[in-house]
Parts: structure tokens; sequence; C-alpha cells
């Protein structure tokens, strides 16, 4: 293994490899692997976009994070990443992706911003205050029928959680306690 100091390297662009006008990929689920190779393939591997091909057996891709708002139950994403400054394959991915709304910007950029405007992190399973400790000690106590009622919450639709109440969605004695509890602390009500 080479070892180098520094590390410009990271930023020199690989050379087309022979015989890259003449090759052809197939990807198959349209998940973050298939969609960052296909990109990596273009950027690095110099493959023109259309000699890759992506099968995916959904109708939308995105693997895991697909995003779909359904008009029968609002805003729904099966799966949820917290973005990682150790993530480093990725970051060198979305910093030759460009912005699509801040002109002259990477998706890097936007992300790098964000954080800076608005920092967000912490290792705690419930957080207040941008990243405080929400002394649950770990544990996210909520019993089967509050689970529902909230994953009912996620699953509805803006005409049905418009003019709502929290007390009327969400009925369980217990799980009102512990996240009014939690947002009085958080809000200060």
């Amino acid at each position: 293994m080479y070892y180098g100091s520094g590390n410009y390297e990271a930023f020199a662009r690989p050379r087309k490899p022979e015989g890259a006008d003449s090759k052809t990929a197939w990807l198959v689920g349209a998940g973050l692997a298939a969609l960052s190779g296909a990109a990596f393939l273009i950027r690095d591997g110099h493959m023109r976009g259309d000699r890759i091909t992506i099968l995916e057996r959904l109708k939308i891709p995105g693997g895991a994070l697909d995003g779909n708002q359904d008009l029968g139950r609002g805003f729904v994403i099966r799966g949820g990443r917290e973005m990682e400054d150790h993530f480093e394959c990725l970051w060198d991915l979305f910093r030759s992706i460009p912005s699509l709304e801040i002109e002259g910007a990477s998706v890097l950029d936007e992300f790098y911003w964000l954080n800076k405007d608005d920092p967000n992190y912490s290792l705690q399973r419930a957080t207040v205050n941008r990243g405080q400790d929400a002394r649950t000690d770990g544990l996210f106590t909520l019993s089967e029928e509050a689970q529902k009622e909230l994953i009912a919450v996620f699953l509805a639709s803006r005409e049905e959680m418009e003019n709502k109440r929290i007390d009327g969605v969400f009925w369980e004695r217990v799980f009102l306690q512990q996240f009014l509890a939690l947002l009085a602390d958080d809000v200060r009500l």
C-alpha cells in the first residue's frame, strides 16, 4: 500500500481508463449504493451516463431512503440516515454534485453550511435544546399503543392533521405525560 504525506491526492482526478468509451455498467437496485456507484463511474471512471443502466423493481429510486408524498398518507420515507463527518466517500461524492438551489455550490457545501448555521449533534436517543440529553437513560419507553399512535402521525396526510391538538392525536396518558414533559423542558411551557 502506498502512503503519501498530505491530502493533495484526494483532489486529483483519475485518468480515463483504457476502453472506457466501450464499457457499460448494469447496477441492480436503485438504492444508495447503485446511485453512488453510477455517479462515481461517471466522475472517476469517465463513463458516459447513457451507458449505465440501473434496474429497480420499485416505482421510485432511493432504496430505503426513497421519499414519497402520498396524498392519502402524507410524506413517507422508509429509512433515514444521520450524516456524520467521517463519511468520507459520501462527502467526496457530494462535493461533485451541484446544488439544485444555490448557484455555484455543491451538495457538500449545502450540508456544511447547514451544519455550521444550525449545529445539531448528539449521541443521545432523545434530545432537547439542539442535542442536549433528554434524560431518558437511553430508553425509548413508549408502549406498543403509543408507538402505533406516533406512527399514525408520521403516516397521516396534512389534511388529517390540520386543526388537531396534541391530545386529539395521542390518547395514551403515559405517552402524553412523557412527551409533554420533554416539550416543557425544551420550550419552557
